[in-house]
């Protein structure tokens, strides 16, 4: 499993997103290519993509009022998977915590809501054993590699090659009623600016 952070979904599902920043703060070039060549690769390899509950929250305030339509879409599509912050969660962020106030020993209160949401995040992937960490935030960086689950920034990603000739559209086969990936920007309706 992998799991997904809010940028990533945000610019998989939203055609206009902001582009995200690289770690010398300049705008990722082609951010939308490579999220949705990132996607179309995990949709190929038949990897599960888990979703954290907190970022989960942060993507439905960035949906607007298509807030419905997101929580159907990912609702809906057997690849995604939401995950509670649940008790194994809670172990695994305790002793995150615990690691980061030894390192940190005074932080101010806004400082540590904005620690704890990124530490919720990372300890969700580490209690589901996540393999990989996508997500464009310098804290659930800095919390992955204290836990040792690779983390990946839009600028990581590679830039896709143009394709020779349009690649055929293969839909996978789908689980119940839920839907593929395959086209999913495509069935949402337009944010506005």
């Amino acid at each position: 499993m992998i799991i997904l952070d809010a940028t990533f979904l945000v610019i998989f599902l939203k055609s206009n997103a902001f582009p995200p920043k690289d770690r010398d703060d300049t705008p990722v070039e082609k951010f939308q290519e490579r999220v949705d060549a990132l996607i179309s690769d995990l949709n190929a390899s038949g990897q599960v993509i888990g979703i954290p509950t907190p970022a989960f929250a942060e993507v439905l305030v960035k949906a607007g009022s298509h807030r419905l339509t997101w929580v159907s879409v990912l609702s809906d599509r057997y690849k995604f998977a939401l995950l509670p912050f649940d008790s194994r969660a809670a172990i695994e962020a305790s002793e995150l915590i615990e690691a980061v106030k030894k390192e940190q020993k005074s932080q101010p209160a806004d400082t540590w809501a904005k620690i704890k949401f990124d530490i919720q995040i990372v300890s969700i992937a580490k209690a589901e054993n996540a393999t990989a960490i996508y997500a464009d935030d310098i804290g659930i960086e800095r919390h992955g590699k204290r836990v040792r689950i690779p983390v990946y920034r839009v600028c990581d990603l590679p830039v896709p090659t143009p394709p020779q000739e349009p690649a055929p559209r293969t839909v996978e086969p789908v689980s119940g009623s839920q839907m593929p990936l395959a086209g999913l920007r495509d069935d949402l309706p337009e944010e506005p600016e």
